[in-house]
């Protein structure tokens, strides 16, 4: 596992575990047996369990379906989970762990034996509809009623957690049907922030047995949900006052074809952690993501950031980069500026000090020894009651 921002800069430091406890609750107990349901396991959802599985200290059965229609996951994947859980499952639970893809309210009324057990939810995305809009579709209430249902709901950015507590009582507001209980309070107590583990233990096998030169002149950019517009704008830009290099993950349409481009697929995870130790710099171009898996493993291998000055983007970074590092998501000559003065600006002081503690929550071992220790904490707790 590589412990560091990049394999010569030293090793991360420990850190305070972040999200909440149970007070008066012993913190030894036997290895637990988790049933961990993932309705759409792709992407930053696959990642997490997979390094979940290798460095929890607990036992994980897995139960999972493709990534596809997220809508579709959010109305049925409680049936067909309740369906083989109630016909095939034997084995032991200690505590019910799913992403918000899953319509826990309902996955409890169909198999109430696990509604004795305590249920974690990882909110990795929303479907909550932004504020002001007017709600029009059902399916847009069942991540509140999923939260409501769980024991803890965990987020996996600070920005992610506020942003949902905000959009479910605006939600909430407008809906009589909920007017007489508001879940919002209960909701809002037991949220914990709770930073996904990024395993680096393939990253520091390329390093050893592979030679990777990093090029000053690379720039790396995930375009999965992002701002295509504005970084076509601002490449473009960049393209006719400076020779670069770009290395992109993720859909190419909107990306116009002058760009000196390399495209990776989105499932070669090897090719994606190659391009970033190859790469001086990682941008990102989502203006509303709630948490970035390129942008904080960019970091770790040591890439320098551009991140929108937006989103889960300022809590990934001390605050003596941000003036440097952060840009207006509505101007793409900002960008430009900023993609440029990479390449020629004085780095600040002790700012790698600062982002180690900030990039040493997402640590695997450190990461999951957080999560082990908090549903240890759960499962405790509901013995004792």
């Amino acid at each position: 596992m590589v412990t560091g921002i990049h394999p010569r800069q030293g090793p991360l430091r420990p850190f305070e575990k972040s999200g909440p406890t149970i007070e008066n609750v012993p913190m030894q107990m036997p290895q637990l047996d988790i049933l961990a349901l993932e309705p759409f396991y792709g992407g930053e959802r696959k990642s997490m369990l997979e390094t979940i599985l290798r460095f929890s200290r607990h036992r994980w059965t897995v139960l999972k379906l493709p990534p596809r229609r997220i809508e579709r996951r959010l109305a049925a994947a409680a049936h067909w989970f309740g369906e083989q859980i109630s016909r095939h499952w034997s084995g032991h639970i200690d505590v019910l762990f799913c992403s918000e893809a899953m319509n826990l309210a309902d996955l409890l009324r169909f198999v109430p034996e696990l509604a004795t057990k305590p249920s974690v939810v990882y909110f990795h995305d929303n479907q909550l509809p932004p504020i002001g809009s007017t709600p029009d579709n059902p399916l847009q209430v069942v991540n509140i009623s999923t939260a409501a249902a769980a024991t803890e709901v965990w987020f996996n950015s600070h920005y992610h957690k506020r942003t949902f507590l905000r959009r479910a009582k605006a939600l909430v507001e407008q809906l009589p049907e909920l007017a007489g209980h508001d879940p919002v309070p209960e909701v809002t107590d037991k949220a914990a922030f709770m930073p996904p583990p990024v395993d680096q233990t393939l990253s520091q096998q390329i390093i050893q047995s592979e030679s990777v030169v990093r090029d000053p002149r690379t720039i790396f950019v995930d375009t999965r949900n992002a701002n295509t517009k504005l970084l076509n704008e601002a490449l473009t830009m960049l393209h006719r006052r400076e020779k670069y290099k770009l290395i992109t993950v993720g859909p190419v349409e909107g990306l116009t074809d002058d760009l000196p481009r390399r495209t990776i697929a989105e499932d070669d995870e090897p090719a994606q952690i190659r391009a970033l130790h190859e790469a001086f710099v990682v941008v990102s171009g989502r203006p509303y993501a709630n948490y970035d898996h390129h942008a904080v493993r960019g970091l770790l291998l040591g890439c320098w950031p551009i991140f929108p000055n937006a989103a889960c983007y300022p809590e990934l970074l001390p605050k003596s980069l941000h003036p440097l590092c952060l840009y207006d998501t509505a101007d793409a000559d900002r960008l430009v500026t900023q993609l440029q003065n990479s390449w020629w600006i004085e780095q600040p002081a002790k700012y790698k000090d600062e982002l180690f503690a900030i990039l040493t929550r997402f640590d695997a071992v450190q990461a999951c020894q957080a999560m082990d220790d908090r549903l240890e904490q759960l499962a405790i707790a509901y013995t004792l009651s």
